[in-house]
């Protein structure tokens, strides 16, 4: 069997599409690494891989978001080249020693599992949890704010090229994953949710999600027979209690079982009373949450977009920043769900229209029933032949 380490930068929305991948890899007696961040370590393990950790320079999860607009920009792209920088060195003797079979890394963030596995002469299969870009469509040419004039990107530019250079690979070969090592891109999501996915050619393996194992014991269950409603932004945007305030205003008393997650910094005594329909936790076991619900509130993360669709659940999107913008416009152009801003002069009442209408539409439920049916005739056994089917591909 095959050794494959997996590298990925220190954000749960980076890291959880991998996991079921990661686990069925073990599953079937392959050897799998998980080069993670200290913080993550746990996660990847109970997947089944072994962790190797570092300490990370990137921003964590008590940092301001980035949210990839103006200033922000380089702010984003200088601690991606911080870690690359320090991770192409810290990592150099461990891959000598243990050299992989292959390397799956992340595509839009782990610049470093490229430059190492280049390196080591491995071949490398970039992973995306996220949209892809090609010459008909672009995410940063959409979505991502460039600032007029920031000397700092000149100087990002100008390090990243040089960085490549060293290993004998130029700056679009390192930053956009393309051409020696990579035999293909392992896509976490199915191509009709792609924009412009009938424009990307047979090297993108748009395999849909590939969902985490739960974890053992006790599954959460509804309390009755109301229908579920979950309301969740994720892991790094969750510090909102406005925006949590409005969902209380708008849904209190109503016919929904309203599971609100508000994340570990929000104090529950300051959104005041809790409706007797509500359930408010720091956290929950999503999928299981999921499993059970009609409708989902998310900022649009594609980690959660890509959950919710698997269950067969539409969606109110409120996203944070330009890349949740995208996932959520795509999900009002293919029918799946509304978006609103979180910032709406008259959010509760759009809340309350957007959660009467979309249950109930038979043109949103067919539109998320074909995208779920996409998804299982993908998946996982899919992402694990574009692995297999690689490890054996030359790099240079």
């Amino acid at each position: 069997m095959a050794h494959i380490a997996f590298l990925a930068p220190p954000a749960v929305g980076h890291i959880n599409p991998t996991l079921g991948l990661v686990a069925e890899l073990g599953a079937r007696g392959h050897r799998v690494s998980y080069l993670v961040g200290e913080e993550h370590a746990g996660r990847v393990e109970r997947a089944g891989a072994q962790p190797v950790t570092y300490a990370t320079t990137m921003p964590g999860s008590s940092d301001k978001p980035l949210t990839l607009q103006g200033f922000d920009v380089a702010r984003g792209l200088l601690a991606g080249l911080r870690e690359t920088r320090m991770l192409s060195e810290h990592l150099d003797e461990w891959f000598a020693e243990n050299r992989p079979d292959l390397v799956v890394f992340d595509g839009l963030v782990a610049w470093w599992g490229r430059l190492l596995a280049y390196r080591h002469g491995i071949p490398a299969v970039p992973s995306w949890a996220n949209f892809v870009s090609n010459d008909e469509w672009s995410l940063t040419d959409r979505y991502v704010k460039f600032p007029k004039l920031d000397p700092r990107l000149y100087w990002f530019i100008l390090r990243m090229q040089r960085l490549a250079a060293r290993d004998g690979l130029s700056v679009i070969e390192l930053m956009d994953s393309l051409g020696r090592g990579v035999p293909g891109h392992l896509v976490f999501l199915p191509r009709s949710f792609q924009y412009a996915g009938d424009t990307f050619d047979d090297t993108f393996h748009f395999v849909g999600p590939c969902l985490r194992p739960r974890e053992t014991g006790e599954r959460w269950q509804p309390p009755s027979e109301a229908p579920v409603f979950l309301v969740s932004l994720g892991t790094r945007y969750h510090n909102q209690p406005g925006l949590f305030s409005t969902v209380m205003e708008a849904f209190a008393d109503t016919e929904w079982h309203v599971v609100l997650v508000i994340g570990p910094d929000v104090d529950p005594a300051a959104l005041g009373d809790v409706p007797a329909n509500f359930e408010v936790r720091p956290s929950v076991p999503q999928l299981d949450v999921l499993e059970h619900a009609q409708l989902f509130l998310t900022h649009a993360g594609m980690g959660s977009v890509m959950e919710a669709l698997h269950f067969g659940v539409p969606m109110i999107a409120v996203p944070q920043m330009g890349e949740q913008r995208a996932n959520a416009d795509r999900l009002e152009q293919l029918g799946l769900g509304r978006a609103v801003a979180p910032d709406a002069p008259d959010l509760a009442e759009r809340l309350r229209a957007y959660a009467a209408e979309l249950p109930a539409d038979a043109s949103v439920r067919k539109a998320v029933s074909a995208v779920q049916e996409e998804m299982q005739r993908e998946g996982l056994a899919a992402a694990v032949d574009v692995v297999e089917s690689a490890i054996s591909e030359p790099v240079r």
